[in-house]
């Protein structure tokens, strides 16, 4: 893939489910499931068992974090079908921030120095020129999706800075008291360590009349990476990503 190639979101109707209260929130795909689709991508998808969907990469683990906390039918090799469905009787509809973007990044050769294009790279730093998805994000709110799962600490930011408040034509805006109130009760509950956030996992936004909860979970793709800067303290890395994301699963389906 040359770099320059303009990559665009192929399914995020399908993740419009009617009437719903909670809304699961990512980024933008991976190569394989974009447009334009090409043969590389096919062959990439058959190879990894990969489906053209929200997290339907075998090296995502969110479905499997949702069978395990919120509905055990959906299992691999998984079913559109049935996800939507699953979804829709939830009430939890699934989007992401970006619409289309220029994807590239750079490796550093450990031995050289010497930086290597990575053009495929899966990471939210490796998304340029993003064009955002204001307006299905701001129609899902409007119509009543107050919780908000996002799936790294990166898509809580963007949800933040260029969906609901960006600097012009900001959709709402961020309660700052709430906010940290919101972050210290999830954080205590799990036995972290508060000092250990530099970066905010939990926010609260006002969007008219509406108090928007918006949460952030280690990345499903690595789920524990810096996982310090989720709040975990101690021995054991497992337990706490579980619990995290079993208190972060159960607050979304209340």
């Amino acid at each position: 893939m040359p770099r320059g190639e303009i990559e665009t979101h192929p399914y995020l109707q399908l993740g419009q489910i009617l009437n719903a209260t909670k809304l699961i929130l990512g980024s933008f795909p991976v190569y394989e499931c974009t447009n334009d689709d090409n043969p590389l991508k096919r062959r990439n998808r058959h190879r990894e068992g990969t489906i053209r969907f929200f997290y339907g990469s075998n090296r995502n683990s969110l479905w499997s974090k949702y069978s395990m906390y919120i509905d055990e039918t959906i299992t691999q090799p998984l079913n559109i079908d049935k996800i939507i469905i699953s979804l829709t009787r939830r009430g939890i509809a699934v989007s992401d921030t970006v619409i289309s973007c220029e994807r590239y990044a750079y490796k550093k050769n450990k031995q050289t120095g010497e930086k290597i294009p990575d053009l495929y790279s899966s990471g939210d730093n490796a998304l340029h020129k993003r064009k955002w998805n204001k307006d299905i994000i701001k129609n899902l709110i409007n119509k009543g999706a107050t919780k908000i799962l996002c799936t790294s600490k990166g898509v809580l930011s963007d949800l933040e800075k260029k969906i609901i408040c960006p600097a012009y034509n900001g959709l709402g805006n961020i309660h700052q008291q709430q906010s940290q109130t919101f972050q210290t009760d999830f954080i205590n509950n799990l036995s972290g360590n508060l000092q250990l956030i530099t970066n905010p996992i939990a926010k609260v936004f006002v969007v008219g009349n509406q108090t928007i909860q918006a949460i952030a979970i280690p990345s499903p793709g690595s789920q524990q990476r810096q996982i310090k800067e989720f709040g975990y303290q101690g021995r054991n890395r497992e337990q706490y990503v579980n619990s995290y994301f079993e208190l972060a699963f159960n607050w979304l389906k209340e």
